[in-house]
């Protein structure tokens, strides 16, 4: 079977571009325009920078795999207790990723559209992703390549709707800043909209090449996917005002609910723009259950892949329907911004640590 390090760079530039339609949609808007005062590009830039150096580092430790999966390589140069211990926070991190992403997507259907609909109904959502995440990476991949296009043009015709009715004065300042979003916590709780590569890492075989490949169409795809981002949380801020979009639960869906024109023949553009993240959402999901049911199974190889899959999916489904507010999922991810940050610069250096380690550790026996 086609194995993640055979995904060329279209499909891997395709799942990046979805990760952040999934992202950034509805929850990565809040957390920026509630972080600062200045400018919102300035704290995206910082997060750019970060993202760069990020997937940079990954890019390095999976350039040494010699076609190996990531966390059977560690598993065998410091064994499955230490192994497990370095890996606990990835699996606390997409444990969380998935969560958090089911729950939102969930509340946000209750606000916009099923608002009578029980919360574990809608929950329900997770056994489709969960049966493509089993089905394996290149199911995945085929899907996010049907999808693509189509959720790609729906977003953009909606970003180019939300244009017709703004204030481009509201959206100032456009080059203030005084740092201050780097003492708030909402900034550094945007920070999964940046970890597409980290999540992408854990999963499947990488040599130097498709490292190289792979990093070479995240960094393209972040760069394409900043225009989107940007209007995300720019038009709400030129729509309401800074005060009233700090306030809203999901500034870019209240934004598609105030359009309305008479010659467009859809009247209802929330319902459009929940529909279409469903696209991302779901791909989204069956990627973070992949990558969390290979990690499990590379640290515990006898498991059987069928049982990993239904514990992740009982778990998850059943915090996410525990959950008794949107305030708890966002203290969620307030509480889980150090695993991110870990996972995002530690990690990848702690990964090179090992496998330098394993490699000349391997070499001194070849010499013996």
């Amino acid at each position: 079977m086609k194995n993640a390090s055979a995904i060329n760079g279209y499909e891997m530039f395709v799942i990046q571009m979805l990760f952040s339609g999934a992202a950034a949609g509805f929850i990565y808007p809040t957390f920026l325009i509630r972080s600062t005062e200045g400018a919102y590009w300035i704290p995206i830039a910082v997060w750019i920078a970060g993202a760069l150096l990020s997937s940079w580092l990954y890019s390095r430790m999976l350039a040494r795999l010699e076609d190996n999966k990531l966390i059977v390589v560690i598993r065998s140069s410091l064994g499955t207790i230490w192994a497990s211990i370095l890996c606990l926070p990835a699996l606390l991190f997409l444990f969380g990723a998935l969560i958090v992403m089911l729950r939102a997507y969930s509340e946000i259907i209750t606000m916009t559209m099923l608002p009578t609909t029980p919360i574990s109904f809608l929950n329900g959502m997770l056994l489709a992703p969960a049966s493509l995440a089993l089905a394996g990476m290149m199911p995945i991949v085929r899907a996010a390549r049907v999808f693509f296009l189509l959720a790609l043009t729906c977003t953009l015709a909606l970003l180019i709707l939300g244009f017709s009715d703004i204030d481009w004065t509201l959206g100032t300042p456009l080059l203030r800043t005084n740092g201050d979003f780097l003492l708030d916590k909402h900034f550094y709780a945007g920070s999964f909209l940046w970890m597409g590569f980290t999540i992408t890492s854990l999963i499947g075989s990488y040599r130097m090449q498709s490292a190289r490949r792979a990093w070479k169409s995240y960094v393209i795809a972040l760069f394409c996917a900043l225009p989107f981002i940007a209007g995300y949380v720019y038009l709400p801020i030129m729509t309401f005002g800074r005060e009233l979009s700090q306030r809203l639960t999901f500034p870019f869906v209240s934004k598609m609910d105030s359009i309305y024109h008479y010659w467009v023949v859809f009247e209802n553009m929330t319902a459009i723009f929940v529909s279409v993240t469903m696209l991302y959402v779901l791909l989204i999901m069956a990627l973070q259950l992949h990558a969390l049911g290979e990690t499990i199974k590379s640290l515990m190889p006898r498991a059987k892949t069928g049982l990993i899959y239904v514990i992740i999916f009982i778990v998850v489904y059943s915090v996410a329907t525990y959950l008794s507010s949107w305030r708890a999922v966002e203290q969620i991810v307030f509480i889980t911004v150090g695993i991110r940050l870990y996972m995002m610069f530690v990690f990848p250096l702690l990964g090179m640590a090992v496998l330098a380690f394993a490699q000349r550790r391997g070499g001194k026996g070849n010499e013996i």
